[in-house]
């Protein structure tokens, strides 16, 4: 009984944990337009989340960005500079002191 109870304790507090990670949906690609829509973004403190041409963040060019809340967003639209150069863009996820919390490569669809 103290196995099940221990088991149900260790199953309630890590659920919580996991639910508060900075993190982007299971989106793999966006269409090729002047803006990018993240379906989804979890972000413990709020921030921002930037979307770079390229597929590093050492040899990217910022597009653009846009404030998230702190929490769960549905349909992040981020509006663009320009359209996407290359076939790959990285949407990155900054928390409130700038530092990068999630990234996720997103294919360019043409």
């Amino acid at each position: 009984m103290k196995n099940l109870i221990l088991a149900a304790l260790v199953a309630a507090t890590a659920v919580p944990a996991v639910a508060a990670t900075d993190s982007f949906g299971a989106q793999y690609s966006v269409e090729n337009a002047s803006f990018v829509e993240i379906d989804s973004v979890r972000s413990q403190d709020g921030g921002r989340v930037e979307i770079l041409d390229g597929s590093s963040l050492s040899n990217a060019v910022s597009l653009g960005s846009t404030d998230v809340r702190p929490g769960f967003e549905s349909d992040v639209r981020v509006q663009l500079t320009h359209k996407p150069f290359r076939d790959n863009v990285l949407a990155v996820l900054y928390d409130a002191d700038g530092d990068v919390t999630a990234t996720r490569e997103l294919r360019v669809r043409n």
